[in-house]
C-alpha cells in the first residue's frame, strides 16, 4: 500500500523523508514502551510533537507505518551487522563477527527489540506470521550461508549443511535476544556471545 502523498512515479523530497524517519523512530520508541496496541496514530503523533494528520499524510494508515517500522529495524540490524562481516578476513573471523555483531546492536538497541517482540506477537494469522519470518529470517540465514559455504570451500569449516547450520546459529542468537528482552537483568549480553562465539566456532571447525 502507498502512502497518499506518494503517486506512482513520485520521488520523496529530502524532507518527507527526514520526517517519515523521524515518525518511524518514534513509532518504534512508542511500541518498545506502550506495546503496539496501544501505540495509536494519536500517540505516536503527541511522541513527535505534530498532529496526527501529518502521519496521515504521510503514512496509508497504521498497517503502512508498522509495515515500514518492521523494514527499518530489520534494515539497521543487517547493515549494522554486515559492515563487522565485511571487515574481517577468514570465513571463520567473519562467523565470529557475525555473532559479535549481533550481540553488539542488541546491546545498544534495546528499544529496537522490544518493539520487534511485541510486534512479532501481534500477528493474528498464520500468514501474517509466516510473511514476518520470512521477512525478517531469510536474509540473515542467506549471510550466514554464504559465510558457512566460504569456510567450507577454504578448508576452514567441516562438512555440515549450511542451511540448517545458519538456522540453528540464528536461533540461538534470538533465543537469548528474547529473554533479554523479556528479563535484561538475567541475560549477561557480551557473556552469552562470548560463549556463542566458542561453541559455534568448535561446532564448525574442520
Amino acid at each position: 500500500m502507498r502512502s497518499k502523498v506518494e503517486p506512482e512515479g513520485r520521488k520523496r523530497t529530502f524532507t518527507e523523508e527526514a520526517r517519515r524517519r523521524q515518525i518511524v523512530e518514534c513509532a518504534i520508541t512508542t511500541i518498545a514502551k506502550e506495546g503496539l496496541a496501544q501505540a495509536s496514530l494519536a500517540r505516536i503523533a503527541g511522541e513527535v510533537g505534530i498532529a496526527k494528520s501529518v502521519i496521515s499524510y504521510h503514512f496509508a494508515g497504521k498497517d503502512e507505518l508498522i509495515s515500514e517500522v518492521i523494514n527499518a529495524l530489520l534494515r539497521e540490524s543487517n547493515q549494522f551487522i554486515k559492515g563487522w562481516v565485511e571487515r574481517a578476513d577468514t570465513a571463520q573471523d567473519r562467523l565470529r563477527a557475525y555473532i559479535e555483531a549481533s550481540f553488539a546492536f542488541m546491546a545498544e538497541h534495546r528499544e529496537n527489540f522490544a518493539a520487534m517482540v511485541d510486534i512479532w506477537g501481534s500477528f493474528g494469522t498464520v500468514e501474517a506470521k509466516r510473511a514476518f519470518n520470512a521477512t525478517a529470517y531469510d536474509p540473515c540465514r542467506r549471510h550466514l550461508e554464504g559465510i558457512l559455504k566460504a569456510g567450507q570451500d577454504s578448508g576452514e569449516f567441516r562438512a555440515f549443511t549450511p542451511r540448517t547450520m545458519a538456522a540453528t546459529i540464528q536461533g540461538a542468537i534470538d533465543g537469548v535476544m528474547l529473554q533479554w528482552v523479556f528479563d535484561a537483568q538475567a541475560i549477561d549480553l557480551p557473556e552469552c556471545a562470548a560463549e556463542l562465539t566458542a561453541m559455534f566456532d568448535l561446532a564448525t571447525r574442520s
